[in-house]
């Protein structure tokens, strides 16, 4: 087991990716891997319905979402990992981080309707779209109205209009990270070499020790897009300072350009401390 890989960076259609829980089972199995984790965002479904389908013994999961933050006016994502999910002070803060993510596309649409006389905020509030398709529900209306030709062109649109991620008051970074601690869990921060933009290498480890001093408990090392430079500091903070090493493929089904299982990690590289139990721990052990 300890040599099977690890992956728990993983969407599914409840949230933008275009997999059910299902079907991420079964590319999980088929590829051999032996541990992963839904963090769907802001969204606890996909890792409540995967903890009610997954009967294969030889891959295991743990409980995980991947919640929004505001970190001095920037948009932070923080991972969550082995929360007990029938916590309801919990649930509650995760559908409010969702409705706010939510409200930044209804005040997209609320802007876009003064030149766009063929969309309208009441319209797309009561508009469906069919989520094995992956994206999100702004993104597949303005391709319905015919704005846009494809999911991926109506990104524009929010800086276009100024309506950005960075610009929702989404809760701080230690106030995310003391939900998931009341509710059992770790808090991780998510591809840090994919938001902190410094060039500095020792900027840059400066930076990830500020926000690790905010409640992180851990950091996501192995990302698919981080350098080599950027995955050895990582790797570096968590060793001195003994913090948890996770890794993930940020996998979004085909919505997306990497597949279940990046970037090859195998369960003994990482360091999950608790997360697991001490019954499954011993498994990665035989």
């Amino acid at each position: 087991m300890k040599h099977k890989i690890a992956d728990l960076h993983i969407h599914s259609l409840f949230s933008d990716g275009t997999l059910s829980p299902e079907e991420i089972i079964a590319i999980a199995v088929e590829k051999g891997l032996g541990l992963i984790a839904i963090t769907d965002h802001n969204v606890l479904e996909g890792s409540r319905e995967i903890q009610k389908l997954n009967d294969q013994k030889e891959l295991l999961f743990i409980s995980g979402v991947e919640l929004d933050a505001l970190d001095r006016g920037k948009n932070l994502h923080i991972l969550g990992y082995g929360m007990d999910l029938t916590n309801e002070r919990f649930r509650e803060f995760t559908e409010k981080n969702r409705l706010l993510l939510e409200s930044i596309d209804e005040r997209l649409l609320v802007r876009m309707q003064r030149e766009y006389n063929n969309i309208s905020l009441e319209e797309y509030l009561n508009y469906n779209y069919d989520r094995k398709n992956g994206g999100w529900k702004a993104l597949h209306y303005f391709m319905e109205k015919g704005i846009t030709n494809s999911l991926t062109a109506g990104f524009a649109f929010y800086s276009k209009y100024e309506q950005s991620y960075n610009c929702m008051e989404f809760p701080s970074v230690s106030m995310v990270c003391n939900h998931i601690h009341s509710a059992g869990g770790k808090a991780i921060l998510a591809h840090p070499g994919r938001v902190i933009d410094v060039t500095e290498r020792n900027d840059f480890k400066r930076e990830v020790t500020r926000l690790i001093n905010l409640g992180i408990d851990g950091i996501e090392c192995y990302y698919p897009t981080h350098s080599p430079e950027v995955t050895e500091d990582c790797l570096s903070i968590c060793k001195e300072l003994g913090l948890l090493i996770t890794a993930g493929s940020d996998c979004h089904g085909y919505f997306g350009k990497t597949e279940i299982g990046e970037p090859d990690i195998p369960i003994s590289w990482l360091n999950l401390g608790d997360i697991l139990s001490h019954k499954l721990a011993n498994k990665f052990a035989t």
